[in-house]
């Protein structure tokens, strides 16, 4: 993963209820996610605008798919705005 830098993740609590009643996705997931991303890549969403998507491992292996909105890329700072369960079969 090059040239994205992920040092932050704005979890408002509405967030990390959803995506935990919702998906079964804790917020240290996230964290643990991001911080071993294997990739990440921009997408621009006609009705969302740019994010990046994101996939990496929990520490316990679990495959995450994960959403973020910039906030201030270059300062590593990030919202989520979605994360899901990768479907490995972990």
């Amino acid at each position: 993963m090059h040239g994205v830098y992920i040092g932050f993740v704005e979890i408002s609590l509405a967030m990390a209820q959803k995506i935990q009643s919702k998906h079964g996705v804790t917020p240290d997931e996230v964290l643990d996610a991001c911080a071993s991303a294997t990739t990440a890549v921009w997408h621009d969403h006609p009705e969302h605008g740019r994010r990046l998507l994101v996939e990496g491992r929990t520490r316990e292996g679990r495959l995450l798919k994960v959403i973020l909105q910039p906030v201030d890329p270059q300062d590593g700072t990030w919202r989520l705005r979605t994360a899901l369960a990768g479907s490995d079969g972990r």
